[in-house]
């Protein structure tokens, strides 16, 4: 199975674990197309080169592109077209979404140098959205050309659905988590007089970290509870200041890379994801979720879009922007050591089933066997639009 996987996620090295992991699987061979360069939280100017410890099966490619750092807008110069022409992939895999121009440019390429090949696409998108100019064009001629669909999460099928998609979507990570790297053997020495709560991520509104604030600061163990915020953002300033007012304790460090991540939870008695919905986002994952399960932290989510699927039975759920509730739940873990122990355990198993790096791998496996099996190469899904605009016309 030849697998040309395209996407710029694979930019940074600390993504790239995944792609070995499908390389690892029977009879797999992947070509790793990325940006030779990427603009965003975390990503470096110039693209990591794959790294080749984790396995030799990958040939990768660094190619320019227009419009860095601009998701569904960047595409490739023409040096795409040549790769697909002398790969002659069995299966493309695009992680864009519906409307990329990345992915028009694959199939374009596809149609034109490798006709029998089968594409597929990843999309996060989880709300309504209309579409106008050049997009409005691109997205019907991507999803009559894709054999399934992959998306992040359960809303986003919902969207594909309801854009008209009627091949098979499954639902599955982009990323997970490689157990090993969240090990430790040694044994982290609590301090009974402190309980540190974490939160990792962008400091947004939308992200909800003055709800817990909020919360902290109505827990009946604020006296004991630190806030250690890792990252940054927007909301930053009004985290100080409410932090502050409630007199709660806050510890502060700056956005750290991926593979920094671990070192940090292991700081921590709980994890919080308190994110609240708006008009234009809904939590679309939380992988911070399932790296803090595999470090054997406990996790408290909100109701927010995907988090009650990510967390299942491995954390704790509370309703959206409901400081009482998050408060009632940080007091519950700050007091109940059994609580704790159980949940980190339930976390870590869960992760173990559904959301390594190889877990992932095998479901993405499994859906290129269906798609070498029954899925219909661009050609066939080119042919039939064509036979559909004929009927059209006699009719």
């Amino acid at each position: 199975m030849k697998l040309l996987y395209i996407g710029h996620t694979y930019s940074i090295r600390a993504n790239q674990a995944k792609i070995a992991q499908l390389a690892r699987l029977p009879g797999v061979e992947v070509t790793l197309v990325t940006p030779d360069k990427w603009r965003g939280p975390l990503y470096d100017h110039t693209a990591d080169p794959f790294e080749q410890h984790f396995t030799e099966n990958v040939v990768h490619h660094r190619l320019p592109i227009l419009l860095a750092g601009k998701e569904g807008a960047y595409f490739y110069r023409s040096q795409l077209f040549s790769i697909v022409a002398s790969l002659q992939p069995d299966i493309v895999h695009v992680e864009q979404g519906a409307h990329a121009i990345s992915y028009a440019q694959t199939l374009l390429a596809l149609k034109r140098f490798s006709p029998h090949s089968k594409a597929t696409f990843f999309t996060w998108w989880n709300l309504p959205y209309t579409l106008t100019g050049l997009r409005a064009k691109i997205e019907p001629f991507n999803l009559k050309h894709s054999a399934c669909a992959v998306t992040g999460n359960e809303a986003a099928r919902s969207i594909l659905i309801c854009r008209g998609f009627e091949r098979p979507i499954r639902v599955i990570p982009q990323l997970g988590v490689d157990l090993a790297d969240y090990d430790d053997q040694k044994p982290r020495v609590r301090d009974p007089s402190r309980f540190v709560v974490g939160y990792v991520g962008r400091v947004t509104e939308e992200k909800g970290v003055i709800d817990l604030v909020e919360a902290i600061g109505k827990s009946a163990e604020r006296s004991r509870i630190i806030l250690s915020v890792v990252g940054g953002g927007p909301a930053l300033d009004l985290v100080k200041q409410r932090a502050h007012e409630l007199n709660v304790q806050l510890r502060l460090h700056s956005a750290v890379r991926n593979e920094e991540v671990p070192e940090h939870l292991k700081t921590l008695d709980a994890l919080v994801l308190p994110s609240r919905s708006t008009e234009a986002w809904v939590e679309q994952f939380g992988h911070i979720l399932i790296e803090a399960m595999a470090a054997g932290v406990p996790v408290i989510g909100s109701s927010s879009g995907e988090i009650p699927n990510v967390i299942g039975s491995g954390g704790r759920i509370y309703p959206e922007g409901k400081v009482e509730a998050l408060a009632s739940l940080l007091d519950a873990l700050a007091t109940h050591e059994k609580i704790r122990a159980g949940l980190s355990k339930k976390g870590r198993e869960r992760v173990e089933h559904e959301f390594t790096h190889a877990r992932i791998a095998e479901k993405q496996y499994a859906l290129y066997e269906w798609m070498l099996a029954y899925g219909k190469s661009v050609a066939e899904l080119s042919a039939s639009t064509e036979q559909r605009r004929m009927e059209t016309v006699v009719q």
